[in-house]
């Protein structure tokens, strides 16, 4: 395990953990990420497991309503991206940065006054900078 992230609603009722886990295989890694309403975690799950995926680096947030929010780097597409989910129920999570923008990492995830943001680095063709998304929450779209 490595790369952990931590979250606390802001009424310091529901807490969130993230992680980068390797227990199917070294040359696999996988986030998972576990929710609870005490500081205590007893279940744990894949954020969202892309077999053929590597992913890393998660960062974790939670809103005034208590859904998680996760971003995290995903190679599912053939290219580093941001992808992000959340905790409500059916969200499949979404690409957060585009594949032509180049290699997208570390994620940063953010939220206040009914917003959630994600900033992450880029790197194309030798040149770095960093991105900013909104993603509505109510959409669940960038």
């Amino acid at each position: 395990m490595s790369a952990p992230a931590v979250a606390v609603s802001p009424d310091g009722k529901k807490f969130a953990v993230a992680w980068k886990d390797v227990r199917t295989g070294r040359n696999d890694p996988h986030v998972y990420w576990s929710i609870s309403d005490s500081p205590n975690f007893t279940k744990d799950a894949a954020i969202d497991f892309e077999s053929r995926a590597k992913q890393d680096h998660p960062t974790i947030a939670i809103d005034s309503s208590g859904t998680v929010w996760a971003a995290w780097e995903d190679t599912r597409s053939g290219r580093q991206r941001i992808w992000s989910r959340s905790s409500a129920p059916g969200d499949p999570g979404r690409a957060i940065s585009n594949g032509n923008e180049g290699e997208a990492s570390f994620p940063v995830i953010a939220r206040n006054a009914g917003l959630v943001a994600v900033v992450y680095e880029l790197s194309n063709r030798g040149k770095n900078s960093v991105s900013f998304r909104l993603i509505d929450p109510v959409t669940k779209q960038p």
